[in-house]
C-alpha cells in the first residue's frame, strides 16, 4: 500500500480495492475431460463463486452471559438470527469457555441447558447445517469472573486434573468437527491462576495440541495493536512440546474516527510487522464497533489503549463529544476495517463479534443487529461487499484443448458443465483444475 498517495476516505477505499484484486483474485484454468479423458472443446461452463477461503466469521454467543434464546435455542427469533448469520458469514466462533460448558461442577451444557447456558451442541448443529468452518474460542480464560466459579473449592492439584479432562473431553467429542482452537484467552501474565488453577499456559496448548490433534492452535488476546503480546505464548507452547500456528488480534472500537487516515495506516503497518517478526498467519479474531456511544462514563478498560493512542485520545469523554457516533459512521469504519483485513495478504480471518445488540460485551449499540433483529446499515454494507462486490460469476466456453481461463476470487465455485454441477476450488497455490464429464468423445 503507497499511503503516501492516500488523502482522503475515498482514496483509501479505491487503493484497498486495488489491493484487494491484487491478494484475492487470480486467473484460473479448468480442463474439461471427457470419461476417457479427452479433452473437451466447445462446452460452454458457468462458473460461480460459492464461498471465499478467508475466513467472514461471527460470533452468535459473544456475551458470557448470553442464554439460549438466540444462539442456542428454538423459535422464530433463533431461526431469524442465524438465518441473518447463514446470509453474511461463512465460519462461527464459538464462545466455548470452560465457565458455559460446565456452569455446575461435574455437570455439562453440550446437551441441556444450565445455569442460563446451553445447549451448546443446537449452536454447533446451527453452524454445521450453514456449512460453516468452526472456532471453539478461550478453552482456557484466565479470569475469575469467566471462569467456573467452583474452582476456588478445588486444590490446585484437582483443578488442573479437572481442566486436564475437561480438554479430553472436547477432544472427544469435537476434535472432528471444530478446525480451529484458542487454547488460551488473553493471558497476559506468565503463570495463570484463577481460584484453585494454577498453571503455565504452555500446558494447556500441550493438551489442545494432543487431543485435537491436526488442529489450528491461535494465540488469542493481544490489543488492536500489541506487538509482544505473543511472544510470550509461544515461548510457553514451545516449552511444553507444543505450538502456536497463528496469531489472533482483537479490536472492540467503542470509540473511533472513521475518517482517520493515519489510524488505518497504522492497523495495516501492524500487521506487517506481527507477521515479519513472528512469521505466522493472523486471524482478527474479534472485531466490532458501536453504532452509538456507551452510556454513563468510559473506564480505563472500555477503551483499546492502543487504539487511543492512534487516535491521539486523551480524553475520552472529550473525544466523544466531538466525534459523532451513528449507525452510519459505523457502517463507513467497518467497511474499511474488513476492506483492510480482506486486502492484507497475511491476514485470514475477520470475525464479528457480538452481533446483537441485545448481548454485547460492554452492554453498549454493538451489533450489526438491534434488539428488535432488524438489520443496521453495517450489516447491508458488509453484506454488499461479501456477497456482491467480492464474488466472481462468469460464462466462458473451452477452448479446443478442452480448457478456459478466468479470472476470480479465490475460494469454492460451482461449476456448470455438459448439464451437470460441480464443486471445484482454486486458489492462489491452486490455479488449475480438471472436471471429468460424463460425455465420451
Amino acid at each position: 500500500m503507497d499511503w503516501k498517495n492516500i488523502h482522503t476516505g475515498e482514496q483509501l477505499d479505491e487503493e484497498l480495492d486495488k489491493k484487494i484484486q491484487e491478494t484475492r483474485t487470480h486467473d484460473f484454468r479448468l480442463l474439461i475431460m471427457d470419461a476417457e479423458g479427452k479433452p473437451c472443446p466447445g462446452v460452454r461452463v458457468k462458473a460461480v463463486h460459492k464461498d471465499h477461503d478467508f475466513i467472514f466469521g461471527v460470533c452468535p454467543n459473544g456475551h458470557i452471559s448470553m442464554t439460549n434464546r438466540l444462539a442456542c435455542g428454538e423459535g422464530q427469533e433463533a431461526e431469524l438470527y442465524w438465518e441473518y448469520i447463514g446470509k453474511l458469514f461463512n465460519a462461527t466462533t464459538l464462545w466455548w469457555g470452560w465457565r458455559v460448558l460446565e456452569p455446575e461442577k461435574g455437570c455439562y451444557t453440550y446437551e441441556e441447558e444450565i445455569a442460563g447456558f446451553g445447549p451448546m451442541e443446537k449452536m454447533v448443529q446451527r453452524a454445521e447445517r450453514l456449512g460453516h468452518r468452526l472456532t471453539a474460542h478461550a478453552v482456557l480464560y484466565p479470569r475469575a469472573d469467566v471462569s467456573p466459579k467452583w474452582l476456588s473449592d478445588c486444590t490446585e492439584e484437582e483443578a488442573l486434573n479437572r481442566l486436564e479432562e475437561h480438554i479430553k473431553e472436547l477432544g472427544k467429542r469435537y476434535a472432528d468437527r471444530i478446525e480451529c482452537w484458542h487454547p488460551v484467552n488473553e493471558a497476559y501474565d506468565e503463570i495463570l491462576q484463577v481460584g484453585g488453577l494454577k498453571l503455565n499456559e504452555g500446558l494447556v496448548y500441550k493438551w489442545v495440541s494432543e487431543n485435537m490433534p491436526g488442529s489450528c492452535l491461535v494465540d488469542n488476546g493481544g490489543n488492536t495493536i500489541a506487538p509482544d503480546f505473543y511472544e510470550k505464548g509461544i515461548k510457553n507452547a514451545q516449552r511444553f512440546g507444543s505450538r502456536v500456528d497463528e496469531l489472533g488480534i482483537r479490536g472492540y472500537f467503542e470509540l473511533y474516527d472513521a475518517e482517520a487516515l493515519p489510524f488505518y495506516e497504522s492497523i495495516w503497518e501492524h500487521f506487517s510487522n506481527l507477521a515479519l517478526r513472528y512469521g505466522r498467519k493472523l486471524r482478527f479474531t474479534e472485531i466490532g464497533a458501536v453504532s452509538a456511544p456507551r452510556k454513563g462514563e468510559y473506564s480505563p478498560w472500555d477503551v483499546d489503549p492502543t487504539t487511543a493512542g492512534q487516535l491521539g485520545i486523551t480524553n475520552s469523554e472529550a473525544f466523544r463529544e466531538e466525534q459523532p457516533i451513528t449507525e452510519e459512521t459505523q457502517a463507513v469504519f467497518l467497511s474499511r476495517m474488513y476492506k483492510l483485513a480482506f486486502a492484507h495478504p497475511e491476514v485470514k480471518e475477520c470475525t464479528y463479534w457480538d452481533l446483537c445488540d441485545s448481548y454485547t460485551w460492554n452492554q453498549v449499540e454493538g451489533g450489526l443487529l438491534r434488539p428488535d433483529l432488524s438489520p443496521k446499515p453495517a450489516y447491508e454494507a458488509l453484506h454488499e461487499l461479501i456477497k456482491k462486490q467480492w464474488k466472481t460469476e462468469v460464462s466462458v466456453t473451452t477452448d479446443e484443448d478442452g480448457s478456459c481461463v478466468f479470472h476470480g476470487f479465490d475460494g469454492t465455485y460451482e461449476v456448470e458443465a455438459d448439464g451437470e454441477t460441480y464443486s471445484v476450488h482454486w486458489n492462489r497455490e491452486e490455479k488449475v483444475q480438471v472436471v471429468r464429464i460424463k460425455t465420451v468423445l
